[in-house]
């Protein structure tokens, strides 16, 4: 009987031994396959996650682009801002300038005219409103182009005519006769 049980005991150990190992592989499998899985989500979550990264870095550079184009516009919009008050105030100095003219003008004119306004053109914003200019006629002729293609520029000389000639003294002994040739310039 004493084999027998030996025998029993050697068989069940040895399926003892078989069973552990049965259980070690199945073990191992199970570890390769939860690894496997792991890596298959962790692949796709660092996927996701760089596909993630790549819309935040996208999305952050247009909201950059964005904010650099909503800057120019606000500069823009600022300098046609200040442009259109420098009008304004431009405007109303010459609006300003007139009615300080007209006024002045009227108060000249009403006195000398009996009311009637005469008004002027003005060469520009700096131009004083009460300062008027003698009336000078155009030039006739301002150049003359020769032959070979220069310009010379010509002079009046009847500015002197335009001008009403001094009366003529009546000649006496003491003033030398100047003959009008010689007065005019001629």
């Amino acid at each position: 009987m004493a084999s027998a049980k030996r025998d029993i005991r050697h068989i069940i150990d040895s399926f003892s031994e078989d069973l552990m190992l049965i259980a070690q592989d199945i073990a191992r499998e199970r570890v390769e396959r939860a690894v496997i899985e792991w890596q298959a989500k962790n692949q796709k979550l660092l996927a996701k996650k760089s596909v993630q990264d790549e819309k935040a870095s996208r999305q952050s550079e247009k909201t950059l682009r964005n904010q650099k184009a909503l800057e120019r516009i606000e500069r823009v919009a600022e300098r046609r801002r200040l442009r259109e008050e420098k009008k304004a105030a431009e405007r109303a100095l010459r609006l300003e300038q007139r009615v300080m003219a007209s006024s002045s003008a009227s108060a000249a004119s009403g006195s000398d005219t009996g009311g009637k306004k005469s008004r002027s053109r003005r060469s520009g914003l700096l131009a004083e409103g009460g300062a008027k200019k003698e009336p000078v006629p155009p030039p006739l002729f301002v150049h003359k182009r020769r032959r070979d293609g220069e310009i010379q520029q010509l002079k009046r000389s009847d500015e002197e005519q335009v001008v009403a000639p001094p009366p003529a003294a009546p000649p006496s002994a003491s003033t030398p006769v100047i003959p009008e040739q010689l007065r005019l310039g001629l």
